[in-house]
């Protein structure tokens, strides 16, 4: 065979071998939970994010009021966010290597790889998705306690490979760069649960003057109890070796050592055991593809439960500093939090599958047999090569999974330490927010972030924001908001976006109060 034709067919081997990624389906800064008032100001919250959006980033700030707002609050689709980036979604590294007109030459697609992946074949980059939708949302504030009830639906996703599957995609099946056993790892997971959130903070103590510079100190406490509602989770993990032996424009043998693992909910799970069976107890390998269709109720229907809770307290004081009364007129309000967030867990235990593989690939060519491209593919080769590498490869070798009669899986929440300040003088505010994940999943990173932010409030009821992220997941990112915030009605909207994704890869986030109503 030609190598031109060799290639051609060869790269749908390749193809083959990426076909697993498509297998686990369609994917949808830490996971701090953000309004649009608060990516406004970078991401943060800790210490001003209040009414029930506080259940999820510091219930103790459920008793806080900012200006003379009223103290009963309503939100209806009381708040839609969505938060992505991470390091193998590097716009800038693609931008610079395959934009610019430059020939894709072996040299420069090793210069990208080492940009985006680093030197290390087995290094993985990941990139996340987290969207929130809270559809209502309710609180009250009194003098001495406060309370609310929100409901939120969530989503995370994260997708990770290395820099082994990076270089099957951009050289193919190069005998050089796979001339020994490489790496070609991939990983992908989804998770898709509601929450049910109580919220109650309580004023723990008052005092009147600290130190002569701090007046009218209000320490709050607040807990919020959560119900989680499982309705989704998918996760495959691959876990493989490609060597290539070439001669000439020809492969001498390709040898894929490969185990994966599929975890899915819902009709999948079943449509999955169906196949399995009939693969077992059929002489022939029946297509996948003719078993795996997602039902609508795969993604809204409970599949588990789980209990979760946030925790947080904050102090707010009046300041008399000399050096900040120079520059703004008015009161000075300093208000410092701190919160745990996300504790807990959900189990998916109702239409739970795991499936997994442990194969060897050992590929020595095409076997052509021109009696049957004549007589059952009407001489076209095409048709025939096709139809050998669906049968002999995706279905005999890649499709060779089983059930591993594990029932159920429980999933940690992205819990979070967070820590932020506010300082408030007259109509210019000052925040800062410090966290760090104790888990990496979604846009949840175990590398500490810091938020900082600026708001001016034109006209008193115009809130104009900028924001400023580091850390975490991503590349520094920067963002801006604006807004209507009256006593009894509110409306903010926020962008962010990373302008530098070279170092740690990209973010872009978008939120959407809602219309928040107050009484």
């Amino acid at each position: 065979m030609k190598f031109n034709t060799m290639k051609r067919y060869t790269q749908k081997i390749a193809l083959f071998i990426g076909l697993l990624t498509v297998a686990a389906g369609s994917v949808q800064a830490q996971s701090r939970h953000v309004s649009a008032t608060s990516l406004g100001l970078g991401g943060g919250g800790t210490a001003y994010l209040n009414g029930y959006h506080a259940n999820f980033v510091n219930p103790a700030n459920l008793m806080l009021q900012n200006n003379t707002e009223n103290n009963f609050t309503v939100g209806l689709l009381g708040g839609i966010s969505t938060s992505g980036g991470g390091g193998l979604a590097n716009i800038s590294v693609y931008n610079k290597y395959f934009t610019k007109g430059l020939t894709v030459t072996d040299q420069v697609a090793a210069d990208a790889l080492d940009q985006w992946f680093g030197s290390d074949p087995e290094k993985m980059q990941t990139a996340g998705l987290q969207l929130d939708f809270i559809p209502i949302g309710l609180s009250t504030r009194g003098e001495q306690w406060s309370a609310s009830l929100a409901l939120r639906t969530r989503t995370m996703t994260s997708a990770g490979m290395n820099r082994g599957l990076a270089e099957l995609g951009i050289y193919g099946l190069d005998g050089e760069i796979f001339s020994s056993p490489r790496p070609v790892d991939l990983s992908v997971e989804s998770m898709t649960f509601a929450e049910v959130s109580a919220g109650f903070s309580t004023k723990l103590l008052g005092i009147s003057n600290l130190f002569g510079i701090f007046e009218n100190i209000q320490v709050f406490a607040g807990a919020a109890p959560k119900l989680l509602l499982g309705m989704n989770y998918s996760r495959m993990n691959i876990n493989s070796t490609l060597e290539i032996q070439r001669r000439d424009d020809y492969i001498d043998e390709l040898r894929h050592d490969f185990a994966y693992t599929v975890e899915t909910t819902g009709e999948v799970t079943e449509q999955l055991n169906n196949y399995y069976n009939d693969r077992q107890n059929s002489s022939q390998n029946p297509e996948l593809g003719d078993y795996v269709e997602p039902a609508a109720s795969d993604f809204y229907e409970i599949k588990g439960t789980g209990f979760g809770l946030d925790l947080g307290v904050t102090a707010q004081m009046d300041v008399e500093v000399p050096i900040i009364g120079a520059v703004s007129s008015g009161a000075e309000r300093l208000r410092v939090g701190l919160s745990l967030t996300d504790l807990g867990s959900v189990s998916f235990d109702n239409q739970f599958g795991r499936f997994a593989a442990d194969d060897l690939l050992v590929w020595n060519g095409f076997e052509i047999d021109q009696e049957r491209i004549d007589n059952e593919f009407n001489g076209d080769e095409g048709e025939y090569y096709n139809h050998v590498l669906a049968d002999s490869i995706g279905s005999d070798i890649y499709g060779g999974f089983a059930p591993t009669g594990v029932a159920s899986i429980t999933k940690s929440l992205p819990s979070m330490l967070n820590f932020g300040a506010q300082l408030t003088m007259n109509k210019l505010s000052l925040s800062m927010d410090l966290g760090t994940g104790f888990v990496d999943r979604g846009i949840n990173s175990k590398r500490a972030s810091m938020t900082a932010g600026i708001e001016y409030r034109l006209l008193g009821f115009l809130p104009l924001r900028v924001g400023m992220r580091t850390g975490g997941y991503s590349s520094t990112s920067y963002s801006a908001g604006i807004g209507l915030a009256f006593n009894s009605f509110e409306f903010n909207v926020a962008a962010s976006s990373v302008p530098n994704s070279m170092s740690n890869g990209t973010n872009l986030g978008a939120a959407w109060s809602g219309l928040v109503f107050r009484f």
